[in-house]
């Protein structure tokens, strides 16, 4: 039986075609240089990259690229108090320190943890990554380390990228504890609008937090009780905005986004929550004041209108540039393609870059269209 096609934006619109993609995709074959993720595509269009330029630059990390700062299985983060460059920086030393002073248990449990890395499929990596706590965001500033070129990927691994945190701290992390962010003024310029399609909840979320800067606005279709939303409302608050070009002492203005307030002129808000149930959106708003909570139908086409005329009003940038949609991950595919449908069909203010999906039969639908089409 011939499958469903996936869903894309009516022709004749000023929208992008979307390409779908698997989570573990993604983020294996990107590390700040679009020129990877062009060359993982495989005939995706990028007007800015012909096919005789890729270069995966041998695993580096293009200066300048967003990344975030993982710590170790186990090691508490403490963002709360990291309110100077100096915090960051002490956090990181504090951390050394105590890894010193019991250098037996805790090289035991790093190698533990990054063992047999050379072995391992790509997926597993991600997956040992996956269990690590956020720290910060942070910009890298240089990933020339010299690594011998005969060196495990194990060993390369462990080299030092030089990373600038958001209150200006400078910091060599290991490799293994980056985690690469698809930003929108790179997305924007080099690559497609993507549909990430992921299979559990953990991945679902932290693809979301990965990938979500203060500069995106945020929407979850099937938010339930509103755990999703807190999750990005409290990254976007406390993880760090960290500029491209750190900012001379003599220029420290800032500028303000006229969008970012309504006509009456309140604020407006980053995340918002969309639910089909009273009681969800009930509890979400009780439990998360800070975020905004919806109650709509998204598979109902004037629902639908409606929520995209609340956004207007209510949501930074007039549109949300982030959506996750998770109507139950074990619905039947052709009801998670209605979804991600309609959502396509409606007229933003400004196009999606990317749409999370959590679904496992997408997922795994999605991987054998992989596997034909080779």
């Amino acid at each position: 039986m011939a499958k469903s096609s996936l869903p894309q934006p009516p022709l004749g619109g000023n929208y992008q075609q979307y390409t779908y993609v698997t989570y573990d995709g993604l983020e294996a074959d990107w590390l700040g240089d679009e020129r990877r993720l062009c060359s993982y595509l495989m005939g995706s269009p990028s007007k800015h990259h012909n096919s005789d330029e890729v270069n995966c630059n041998g695993g580096r990390y293009s200066p300048g690229a967003l990344v975030w700062v993982l710590l170790s299985k186990k090691k508490p983060k403490d963002i709360q108090n990291c309110n100077s460059g100096y915090h960051d920086t002490a956090l990181h030393k504090k951390r050394r320190n105590k890894k010193n002073k019991n250098k037996g248990s805790a090289d035991a449990e790093s190698e533990e943890q990054h063992n047999n890395v050379e072995h391992e499929s790509s997926q597993a990596a991600l997956y040992n990554r996956s269990k690590k706590e956020f720290f910060l965001r942070a910009r890298v500033i240089s990933d020339d380390e010299v690594v011998n070129d005969e060196s495990s990927e194990q060993e390369r691994s462990k080299r030092r990228v030089f990373v600038r945190y958001s209150k200006g701290a400078t910091y060599r992390v290991r490799a293994y504890n980056l985690l690469s962010i698809l930003e929108p003024s790179v997305h924007k310029v080099a690559l497609p609008p993507f549909v990430v399609i992921t299979p559990e909840t953990h991945i679902y979320r932290r693809i979301a937090k990965v990938h979500t800067t203060p500069d995106d606005s945020f929407m979850e279709i099937g938010c339930d009780y509103g755990i999703t939303v807190d999750k990005i409302q409290t990254s976007l608050e406390e993880a760090g905005d960290v500029p491209k070009e750190w900012p001379s002492e003599t220029n420290n203005e800032v500028s303000i986004d006229e969008k970012n307030e309504d006509d009456s002129g309140c604020a407006r808000v980053s995340c918002v929550g969309v639910d089909r149930s009273i009681e969800s959106i009930d509890i979400a708003n009780e439990r998360y004041p800070k975020c905004k909570f919806l109650l709509a139908n998204v598979l109902v086409p004037e629902e639908m209108s409606m929520l995209r005329t609340t956004c207007e009003a209510s949501l930074r940038g007039e549109a949300p540039s982030i959506i996750c949609v998770d109507i139950n991950g074990n619905r039947e595919i052709d009801g998670v393609l209605k979804c991600v449908q309609m959502i396509l069909n409606e007229k933003w203010k400004r196009q999606p870059r990317m749409i999370i999906v959590k679904s496992r039969f997408l997922y795994w639908d999605l991987k054998e269209r992989k596997k034909q089409q080779e």
